[in-house]
């Protein structure tokens, strides 16, 4: 059956957060507190919704939500849908493991009944471990079954304990206890975590508060600059908190917040969306600090099996932590208009994905990334302190031997995008835009 409006989901929603809560991708997008926030606050106005629900007698089997949008040449007569919103990293859905093929093809087949014009079905990072994978084995009736984008997610298994994990790193515990010299000489320092019923959706405010103060703000990149990236996360962190699914974790100097990371459950493993620091305590490591308080917690709690922050960041890299591979698949329509007109598209991004993207030569990413950091756009940091007209000078003429550089790889980007305005808007909020795409903004 399929709803399509918010009060028709609340039938559903109990054996919904089940089958999601003990799925073995433990998502925390997969929940309704995760959907129902896309579905208020999370898409463009242009877009539509609505959620097929797969049902074995009484037991549901399958749950697919599903966002309707304008094909980028087609328009509205001809809707490319997809299970993801903007704000959303994961477009992975929810499947009985034990009867995933028979679920995924009765929920296709209502997505079919219910837009007959459709021209495709695209699942964004979809898990390795999730149960899509062997439900398409038989292929997917009246599509074919396309990949694309192939990344890698960090992720850390929390099974063990932290000492061991950290006794692995090198020099990390002296680079840790150096930070925490540094930040114990600005005041009485305390590191708090907060969760389950004793984490409530009110602290928010003043973790915005802290990120609008910092280099998001002036880059106009922070949650209060957006007023459908407010609403989205307001209803988010509500969600979670009602169900006592939600955490914070917290750095205090004195009275004042110098760091905060926002967590989200779902059952053995823990989702990192978004931390924020004081650029005051800069030379202090905050983020650092912060990374290691999350996984000490982490490995202190036996229910937990893994700790996923859904992004691969730069940070990651300096605590060694492995990846886990997502995969976009693309289900286009056996038919002659979604053949001739979504297809090519689909090839195309998979041309980038695997022969474009991966000999852009690491000395340009690098070029690349130090470009992100000029001027106001990132944190401020102690190593990088130089004078405004200098660091001016030195990413502008870094820019342009990259963008020279980088020519040849970009020519034809363009076309293996995501067009259209919505899409480079919800790609600009994720943190795995392709670094092609970010050459071609900047």
């Amino acid at each position: 059956m399929t709803v399509r409006d918010l009060d028709g989901l609340q039938p559903h929603r109990e054996a919904w957060d089940r089958l999601a809560w003990e799925s073995p991708q433990g998502l925390a997008t997969m929940l309704p507190a995760w959907v129902e926030a896309t579905f208020r606050y999370g898409l463009w106005p242009h877009w539509r919704w609505m959620c097929c629900f797969a049902y074995a007698g009484e037991r549901l089997i399958g749950v697919m939500p599903v966002v309707i949008t304008p094909h980028p040449i087609l328009g509205h007569r001809r809707p490319l849908l997809r299970t993801y919103g903007k704000l959303t990293t994961s477009g992975d859905i929810a499947l009985a493991p034990d009867c995933a093929a028979e679920a995924l093809k009765a929920l296709l087949k209502e997505v079919a009944r219910q837009e007959p014009r459709h021209v495709g079905l695209d699942l964004q990072a979809v898990r390795q471990n999730s149960p899509i994978w062997s439900a398409l084995r038989d292929g997917a009736a009246q599509h074919l079954v396309r990949s694309s984008a192939c990344q890698g997610f960090s992720i850390l298994d929390v099974s063990g304990s932290f000492e061991s994990f950290i006794g692995n790193l090198k020099r990390m515990s002296s680079d840790l206890g150096r930070y925490h010299r540094k930040i114990e000489k600005r005041g009485k320092v305390r590191i708090e975590t907060v969760n389950g019923p004793h984490a409530r959706a009110d602290f928010l405010p003043r973790f915005l508060a802290l990120e609008a103060a910092g280099w998001k703000g002036r880059c106009g990149g922070a949650i209060l600059n957006n007023p459908d990236s407010l609403a989205f996360h307001t209803a988010l962190v509500e969600n979670f908190a009602a169900e006592g699914r939600l955490a914070w974790h917290l750095i205090w100097v004195d009275d004042t917040l110098v760091g905060a990371q926002l967590a989200l459950r779902c059952n053995r493993s823990l989702m990192l969306p978004k931390y924020t620091f004081n650029e005051d305590f800069a030379e202090c490591r905050v983020g650092t600090l912060l990374t290691e308080a999350a996984f000490r917690d982490g490995f202190a709690q036996p229910e937990l099996h893994e700790l996923n922050p859904m992004s691969k960041a730069q940070a990651h890299t300096y605590w060694h932590l492995p990846e886990e591979k997502y995969i976009d698949v693309h289900l286009v329509r056996r038919a002659a208009v979604p053949m001739l007109f979504h297809l090519p598209r689909v090839w195309l991004r998979k041309a980038y994905w695997t022969h474009i993207r991966p000999r852009v030569p690491e000395a340009a990413r690098k070029l690349y990334r130090q470009f992100k950091r000029r001027g106001g756009r990132k944190p401020k940091r102690a190593a990088e302190v130089q004078p405004t007209a200098k660091v001016n000078r030195k990413h502008t003429g870094q820019a342009v031997v990259l963008a020279l550089f980088l020519a040849p790889f970009t020519a034809g980007a363009w076309s293996l995008m995501e067009c259209g305005a919505s899409e480079m808007e919800c790609r600009a909020q994720s943190h795995s835009r392709p670094i092609a795409r970010g050459m071609i903004r900047a």
